[in-house]
């Protein structure tokens, strides 16, 4: 909140500022507000760290999306299993029932 308020009120230090809060929000893994701050300042000036930043920025949001589409992959596959266990019980029942 400080950092943007400064970026907007002191133009002389708005490229440090806005690098600031890219790298600050790539640290919190808020890549989507990183990613904008990286923009902004690449429409400033053109910058060999900022891309570098911004590319790590997407390799990392990459790995989260990755990892999140792991655990609800494996989730499902566990929630499958349980609902495929409880049918075969079921029908096991039945057999032994009749």
């Amino acid at each position: 909140m400080i950092l943007e308020e400064l970026a907007r009120t002191h133009p002389d230090g708005r490229r440090d500022y806005i690098y600031y809060l890219a790298f600050g929000n790539a640290r919190i893994k808020n890549y989507t507000e990183g990613l904008k701050y990286c923009k902004a300042f690449l429409e400033i000036e053109s910058n060999d760290q900022v891309r570098s930043l911004e590319e790590y920025i997407k390799k990392q949001s990459d790995k989260e999306i990755a990892k999140g589409m792991a655990v609800a992959g494996g989730a499902a596959l566990v929630l499958g299993g349980i609902l495929g266990l409880g049918i075969a019980m079921a029908r096991n029942k039945q057999k032994r029932d009749k």
